[in-house]
């Protein structure tokens, strides 16, 4: 596609006059001679350019004039093939000014001009050189020494690469002839302590021309962060539980002893555990309130993190018109939580030779054993893309994509101990079974951790054709076509309390997407030139679910430029959305101690919030209506003024478990367990569907660059 083109008119500087040849009689036959042979041109010493001379009119007499001429220039190298242009365009020097040390570090500072207006929340779509790439993982090892132009563009540009349009387009521009060898050691320490993370990353790269080849290393730990280290002061909930202990009468909130009320002068409820010897008389002389287990030692606000992850790409030219890249990734992490320390609830029989008491009472313990409750996850993820590029003569381009991924997650979840061992002693009067000395973990049985396996794999392809399907009076037809097929399977198996559930679910899709792009006036080809330009985009695409069915998306766009510094660009989208398998699918966790502010009875109990996938979630719909204003006022300056508005209108929303309120409570009784006593004890915090979502935003910002220094 041309970008500039200009008229000139061509005048011949001198006439050429041909006069009638006179009769000359026949001459004897002269060997023929040799042309002279211009001499070479010495480089050493060339000669000064002449300076030409002043037409005059005895040069232009008899001047052939030759119309128009049309000369054009090429885009920039690897600029994106669209008539939108870019909302921001970053050089070398702007790139370096970040600081960045990676991609997906400089991609964190651009993420406010990044993010979609749409309200998608993904990330933007990924080109290099104005191609389509294999996936993020082709580029995450790259240096931000190796870009030589960042191009950010809006979310209608998506449409000509086959995306939908919910995300904004970045083209990284590399420089043509790179090498580098990068390494990088990070080390990150807060001001207030209590939590380190180290990192290592290596990357070696190539680029020479259309050839590209990188490696990448990284390996990164983090030590956990426990609430102790940022004195966290939790509510220790209703269950009077400590590691000394503490004794109540039987049920909860009882009197303990009618003699031990008389000693301390008011009736006795919950009484701490002496430290010395067990008579009444050493409960009387120990009480007060009761003794509250502080957790922040054994409960983490941070998990312990480690991963360590490989990769490397390949890109070669297979033909003059063919390009083939093939990319790798392998990532192992692992992290480990801690949820605080189990606790047994004992009864203490009147009869009991350690108990001083008249009437039964219980006993509130803590065992120390914080791995008890701790929770650690595996995970390891693999994935390997083949990716084809190539052009149809001189106005086609396609693009052949193939990905398979594999993702494996193991999640064990400690339950802590059961009393029943130590109960039985003490129902017998065992003389050794004391419940208010030290209390060893090997006292009790451990009660079987819950476990979660999910295994996710996904094989997918795409192809998609782009190029001009004729020609109009102001341009070319530009369009794009993509089909793709895909297949994703999950398989989860959750084990709790014993008990196992396995769960398989597989989606199989086939998608179109196709958009086409009508330009109707242009100043380059002086069509409607008082309109300026103006161009009308319409796209439809579909996918078929083998889960979900059908669904659907509709949008146009209109991008207008009435002069070259002003541009407004309005669009409408009508899409379906399904929720993902995972949404679905995943396995059901329980985590125990999650500590929620409960609004009914005002206060902070801890509880057990299970989350995973959701079978009822239904399909959301989404309309999406967008406009929005561009100004670069000043010629001579890089300043950019814009402006969009966004208004968004979901039904059926899909949508994670919100913040916990009263009102949601009263919305959603389900998902909220009490006991007969109005204790909250769970939650369930499943994604669910919201009748209807609307959002409406306005963004309005300006970018500025210029050199100094």
């Amino acid at each position: 596609m041309l970008l500039v083109t200009t008229a000139l008119s061509g005048l011949m500087a001198g006439a050429i006059q041909t006069a009638p040849t006179p009769a000359v009689p026949p001459q004897p036959q002269q060997p023929p001679q040799q042309q002279p042979q211009e001499p070479t041109p010495q480089a050493e010493t060339p000669e000064p350019e002449a300076t030409p001379a002043p037409t005059t009119e005895a040069d232009t007499e008899g001047a052939v004039d030759l119309g128009t001429v049309n000369v054009s220039s090429a885009r920039a190298r690897g600029s994106v093939d669209s008539d939108i242009p870019p909302d921001l365009t970053l050089n070398a020097d702007e790139i370096q000014a970040y600081g960045a040390s990676s991609i997906s570090e400089l991609l964190t500072y651009l993420e406010p001009v990044t993010r979609s207006s749409r309200g998608s929340g993904g990330p933007p779509v990924m080109l290099v050189n104005g191609r389509r790439i294999s996936g993020f993982r082709e580029i995450q090892g790259i240096p931000p020494e190796a870009i030589e132009r960042v191009d950010i563009l809006p979310e209608e540009v998506a449409l000509e690469y086959g995306y939908r349009a919910d995300q904004r387009v970045v083209n990284f521009v590399l420089k043509d002839n790179f090498r580098s060898v990068t390494t990088e050691v990070e080390g990150r320490v807060p001001t207030a302590g209590g939590r380190t993370v180290t990192e290592f990353d290596a990357n070696l790269l190539g680029i020479s021309g259309a050839q590209r080849w990188s490696m990448e290393l990284e390996y990164e730990r983090a030590t956990p962060l426990f609430e102790s280290e940022r004195d966290l002061i939790r509510d220790p909930g209703s269950a009077p539980f400590d590691l000394i202990g503490n004794v109540s009468g039987l049920p909860f909130g009882d009197e303990i002893d009618p003699a031990l009320s008389g000693q301390v002068g008011e009736i006795a409820t919950v009484a701490p555990v002496p430290t010395g010897g067990f008579t009444l008389n050493d409960f009387a002389a120990a009480y007060g309130d009761p003794r509250i287990g502080d957790l922040g030692a054994y409960r983490t606000l941070m998990s312990a993190t480690e991963s360590a992850s490989v990769g490397g790409t390949i890109k070669n030219d297979l033909n003059g018109t063919t390009q083939a890249t093939l990319s790798a990734s392998l990532k192992d992490e692992s992290s480990r939580s801690f949820n605080g320390l189990p606790g047994v609830t004992l009864t203490l029989p009147d009869g009991n030779p350690f108990s001083p008491f008249a009437d039964d009472v219980l006993v509130y313990r803590y065992l120390d054993d914080a791995a008890a409750l701790a929770r650690r996850t595996d995970s390891l993820n693999g994935e390997v893309g083949v990716l084809l590029d190539g052009f149809l003569g001189e106005d086609w381009r396609w693009t052949l994509n193939g990905t398979y991924t594999r993702a494996e997650t193991d999640t064990v979840t400690g339950r802590g101990y059961g009393d029943d061992a130590l109960q039985a002693r003490l129902d017998a009067g065992d003389a050794a079974a004391n419940p208010f000395a030290p209390l060893a973990p090997s006292d009790f049985v451990r009660v079987a951790n819950d476990t979660a396996r999910s295994v996710s794999q996904r094989l997918d392809t795409e192809f998609v054709l782009t190029g001009d399907l004729w020609e109009l009076p102001a341009g070319d037809v530009s369009s794009t076509f993509k089909v793709g097929a895909d297949t994703l399977s999950l398989e989860s198996a959750s084990t709790r309390g014993g008990v196992t559930t396995d769960r398989k679910q597989s989606r199989d899709r086939i998608s179109g997407l196709s958009s086409f792009s009508f330009p109707i006036a242009s100043r380059r080809t002086e069509v409607l030139p008082a309109l300026g330009d103006l161009s009308v985009s319409v796209n439809a695409g579909f996918e078929d679910l083998s889960d979900f069915g059908g669904l659907s998306i509709l949008g146009a766009t209109i991008n207008w430029s009435p002069i070259e510094k002003l541009s407004l660009l309005a669009s409408y989208t009508d899409e379906e959305g399904a929720p993902s398998i995972s949404q679905l699918n995943n396995p059901l966790i329980a985590t125990p101690n999650v500590p929620v502010f409960d609004f009914l009875t005002g206060e902070t109990v801890f509880i057990t919030q299970f989350s995973g996938g959701n079978p009822v979630l239904d399909a959301e719909n989404r309309r999406i209506w967008k406009a929005g204003v561009t100004l670069q006022p000043f010629e001579e300056e890089d300043l950019r003024l814009s402006s969009t508005w966004t208004r968004t209108t979901v039904d059926d929303s899909i949508n994670s478990f919100p913040t916990i309120t009263s009102e949601l409570e009263s919305a959603l009784p389900d998902r909220f367990t009490r006991d007969p006593d109005g204790n909250l004890v769970s939650i369930d915090a499943r994604p669910l569907n919201f009748a209807r979502a609307e959002r409406e935003d306005i963004r309005t910002g300006f970018n500025f660059s210029k050199a100094f220094g």
